[in-house]
């Protein structure tokens, strides 16, 4: 058998076709525009090539993040491997350690989209990860919907209160409009920052929202959905489009119009839409892993689990140290974590 190496790869063609043909993962954090949207928040990208002789069997896309508290690698979703092939997974791994050692990184941070089982957490442990002490940052456990149903079927299958308030926000008099357009994120940025201060979150910067929106729409793989009522924009979401699954991502309304249930005709306007462009699922993204009513996600998870479908539980992110300053992280993230009833 072939030696494992790895090289960046610079070319987009070589990165596309092998994630179009890798059927384990259904992540847009390793795709190919992803990294450009990092390269453009000015943070050092490696899109690394997994190579088995000649042969690509698996990329990572790797950021370096600068830090207060440490530099660190974050392989976010990835990497983009088979989880079975242990041989694959060492050099991996040892070659994750390399890159965050030569880079001056305290720690390597990965979330692979495999099973949240005991069996995969202790294999992990035994290459030298630790359970990372952030909340679910990277959608772990998520809320998917298939879309191979008509959507007279997808109706039924919400619950009786999600089906009132999509016809509850037509008969108010809501409209939504669709745009690809970067330049409609100014009337998405208030509806973005209103909710942010509601529910004391840490706001993404405009230039974040903005670049990301405009780096996916170019590919033709971003959506804007904004709500109208009374001739405002009162409730507005982005949605990415990445192999056949559209994802649920930003999103926003004010706190003015919280009775007018707009949010819910902006998902059945989604959800109609992914249809439309032959995607296979709908994924209303991350969901709290507790039924816990006082989890700061509670009633977004309420909210997506209205509309029917069934949750994916993967595992939660990983930690490999490299420094012995990693601990403080480790200590500061779980305070944090604590702090803010995750």
């Amino acid at each position: 058998m072939s030696e494992i190496s790895f090289k960046e790869i610079n070319d987009s063609k070589v990165w596309k076709d092998f994630e179009e043909n890798y059927h384990d993962f259904e992540t847009f954090f390793q795709s190919w525009e992803w990294t450009e949207f990092e390269k453009s928040m000015h943070k050092e990208v490696f899109r690394i090539g997994v190579y088995r002789g000649e042969r690509v069997i698996g990329v990572m896309a790797v950021i370096h993040i600068k830090a207060k508290r440490g530099n660190l690698l974050h392989v976010r979703n990835g990497p983009l491997i088979d989880w079975n092939d242990e041989e694959v997974v060492k050099a991996c791994v040892e070659y994750i350690q390399k890159l965050a050692g030569e880079n001056n990184c305290s720690y390597a941070r990965i979330s692979p989209l495999i099973d949240n089982t005991k069996e995969n957490k202790k294999k992990l442990q035994e290459y030298g990860f630790v359970n990372c002490q952030m909340h679910d940052v990277d959608a772990e456990v998520t809320w998917v919907m298939g879309l191979d149903k008509t959507e007279d079927e997808i109706l039924a299958g919400m619950k009786k209160h999600t089906r009132y308030y999509i016809s509850r926000a037509k008969r108010d008099g809501v409209s939504v409009i669709k745009s690809i357009n970067p330049e409609d994120m100014v009337k998405f940025w208030p509806i973005f920052l209103d909710t942010v201060k509601r529910q004391d979150w840490k706001a993404y910067p405009y230039e974040y929202v903005f670049n990301e929106f405009k780096i996916f729409s170019d590919a033709g793989k971003a959506l804007l959905i904004l709500a109208k009522y009374t001739e405002k924009f009162i409730a507005g979401s982005i949605f990415i489009f990445h192999k056949g699954v559209a994802y649920y991502h930003h999103s926003g309304s004010l706190t003015e119009f919280r009775q007018i249930p707009a949010p819910y005709l902006i998902q059945w306007s989604i959800i109609k839409e992914a249809k439309e462009k032959g995607m296979k699922k709908y994924n209303f993204f991350g969901i709290a892993r507790t039924d816990n009513p006082k989890h700061p996600w509670s009633g977004l998870t309420f909210f997506k689990k209205g509309f029917g479908g069934a949750a994916e539980n993967h595992l939660h992110a990983q930690d490999l140290p490299i420094k012995r300053r990693y601990w403080l992280t480790h200590v500061f993230e779980f305070a944090e974590k604590k702090l803010r009833g995750y």
